[in-house]
């Protein structure tokens, strides 16, 4: 996969007051890709923003295997969606197209809380 920018321009879920750390993403062809964006909040704002994201048609559990909050969006076809995962004031959020993004968001997941 080839970088294509810093996520810029990008307008996706996130907490108030957020920054972005890194946004980037990386297209395959011409119908395949990720988007990944990595921001810090507050803790409170994460949690107030992870509060809103059923009513944008997230599915949200608290995720045993990253010790987060996880937040699901299914996309337009069956091989896209929106993944989040948030804790302590950290948010990051996967888009896929065309591209299984869960082992790649578990890695990630797991070394930044590790």
């Amino acid at each position: 996969m080839t970088l294509q920018s810093n996520g810029e321009g990008f307008v996706r879920p996130a907490p108030e007051g957020a920054t972005l750390v890194l946004g980037c993403d990386w297209i395959v062809g011409d119908a395949t890709g990720m988007l990944l964006l990595i921001s810090t909040a507050t803790p409170e704002a994460v949690s107030a923003a992870v509060a809103d994201l059923p009513g944008q048609g997230y599915t949200c559990q608290v995720s045993d295997d990253f010790g987060a909050d996880f937040c699901v969006l299914p996309g337009q076809g069956t091989d896209t969606e929106e993944m989040i995962v948030a804790r302590d004031g950290v948010w990051i959020y996967l888009s896929t197209v065309n591209r299984n993004g869960r082992a790649f968001l578990s890695e990630i997941v797991s070394s930044i809380f590790a």
